[in-house]
């Protein structure tokens, strides 16, 4: 009897302690912010949910004044992403508005973005752990921790990234065999974000349904009400916000697939994402991957089907690592429990034991080449940085007319970078080089082109600051080190002649 009050004595100390411990996932959120203030400009891609929260934040309900009816892109995108992240955010923003300007409010959203993420991946590791032991959940945090492209992108507002913590609460879900929450997740990320999500949640639908695991009425009654609840959902809101009833999602994904028409961004052969995509994003933990598919049966359960959804993918020829950036953390499951396996084999011999150093500087290898990934990556921002330097150039104060041009808008300004309430900020296309339209501008933002073609920005305007952006990388073998990252000018900042007649 003693012993058994001394044992629950002993768990209820052990479950205190528990309560302390640190997730691991707070190096994740290190990382993250690290590479959020390292490169905290963003680029056209993310543009429109970028765009979508700031006029949320800062417009409310004010939507003649919303930058998507300026500019409403190629295909219409979903509000309920930006609604979530501003809405999480309102609270930290309004403090931050008192002290600080709006280009810390980017850094503040990218940083709410991403904790949805973390959140949604601790769930996602937390379930690895209970079906692999706890080394192997640490293993995970550690591989995704050192990979440059996961931590890079879970803090930028792409369309994927919006749909990636439902994703990866459908994936959990499906591990847990509980299907409900799986289908209602899959629909919410499907249905709303990302259409493409309906291949992989199909694939691992299919196994539960051929498994029997789940019957093919309950499948379709479930699929059916969620399906419809989140359908009815975007239609209502983005309906509002487009001033037209539209399903967003739907028409992006006709476009892509019945119309055909992103090949028009470019295209990569058919296994670019297992040759290029994949490998970079795993950096050296690709090696693992196999090794952890061959050595236990449940990681192939898990990262088969999304090897098919990769592979049914790559027919579509515009391809993109965003696109697939879900299945990155189901692979480096498999590259956990590899390390998991063989680092309890470490003892063994010394072979063994130098294996084991070799898990340790894989991770270290990942970190430094993620590292210089980041350092380039922050160069390529010169539109954002430009105009940034136009603030701190000229008084906040001024009457300032900046016009700016679509490499700039598409190179890191984003209207969280409009800081001064007096200055006027213009994005209009198609104005003519030296035109008279052009004299109403008493800055230019501009491409840094060759010269002959800059001659007729210069009748009426002189340059203020050249933004330099990346331009490559050299290699020379006898300095340390080896390696420096190439710039040239991209954007330039020009201010008018005082002798320039309007």
């Amino acid at each position: 009897m003693g012993k058994s009050k001394k044992e629950k004595k002993v768990k209820e100390v052990e479950k205190e302690e528990e309560g302390f411990e640190l997730s691991p996932e707070v190096y994740l959120r290190l990382v993250s912010l690290i590479s959020i203030l390292v490169a905290p400009l963003t680029k056209v891609e993310e543009s429109f949910n970028l765009q979508a929260i700031h006029d949320i934040l800062f417009h409310r309900g004010d939507l003649e004044k919303y930058d998507h009816l300026d500019f409403p892109g190629v295909v219409p995108r979903t509000f309920i992403g930006p609604m979530i992240v501003a809405g999480l955010s309102t609270p930290i923003v309004l403090v931050a508005q008192q002290f600080f300007t709006k280009y810390v409010v980017q850094i503040i959203v990218r940083c709410c973005l991403s904790e949805l993420v973390i959140r949604a991946f601790q769930i996602f590791r937390e379930g690895i752990t209970k079906e692999f032991g706890k080394p192997a959940g640490l293993w995970l945090v550690a591989i995704t921790a050192s990979q440059f492209h996961f931590i890079f992108y879970m803090g930028r507002t792409l369309p994927n990234i919006m749909a990636l913590p439902g994703a990866l609460l459908a994936i959990h879900y499906w591990m847990k065999g509980e299907h409900p929450k799986f289908i209602m997740m899959s629909a919410f990320s499907a249905v709303i974000f990302r259409a493409e999500l309906a291949l992989l949640f199909g694939i691992l639908l299919l196994i539960e349904l051929f498994s029997r695991r789940l019957s093919i009425l309950k499948a379709i009654l479930y699929g059916a009400v969620c399906g419809f609840l989140c359908l009815g959902w975007t239609v209502t809101i983005d309906t509002i916000f487009w001033r037209r009833t539209l399903w967003p999602e739907g028409e992006v994904l006709w476009f892509n697939t019945v119309e055909n028409q992103s090949h028009k961004w470019g295209t990569y052969p058919f296994l670019w994402y297992f040759y290029s995509a994949l490998p970079r994003a795993l950096a050296s933990s690709t090696v693992l991957v196999p090794v952890g598919l061959y050595l236990s049966p449940r990681v192939r359960t898990l990262v088969i089907p999304c090897l098919i959804f990769v592979f049914f993918y790559s027919f579509l020829p515009h391809k993109e690592l965003r696109f697939i950036i879900y299945v990155i953390p189901v692979l480096n499951v498999a590259a956990a429990v590899a390390c998991d396996i063989l680092w309890k084999k470490r003892a063994k011999n010394i072979l063994w034991a130098l294996m084991c150093v070799g898990l340790i500087f894989h991770i270290v290898l990942n970190g430094v080449l993620s590292t210089a990934m980041l350092i380039v990556s922050s160069k390529n921002y010169p539109g954002g940085n430009a105009l940034i330097k136009l603030h701190q150039l000229e008084h906040m104060s001024s009457p300032i007319n900046v016009h700016i041009d679509v490499h700039s808008a598409q190179t890191g300004v984003s209207r969280f970078l409009e800081l001064s309430p007096y200055w006027k900020y213009n994005k209009t296309e198609g104005l003519t080089r030296g035109g008279q339209e052009i004299l109403q501008f008493s800055h230019l933002l501009v491409e840094a082109e060759d010269v002959e073609e800059r001659l007729a920005y210069f009748k009426s305007h002189e340059i203020l600051v050249s933004e330099e952006g990346y331009a490559g990388i050299d290699f020379l073998w006898n300095r340390v080190p080896p390696v420096s990252i190439k710039t040239e000018p991209k954007v330039l900042v020009l201010r008018k002649n005082k002798s320039a007649v309007s």
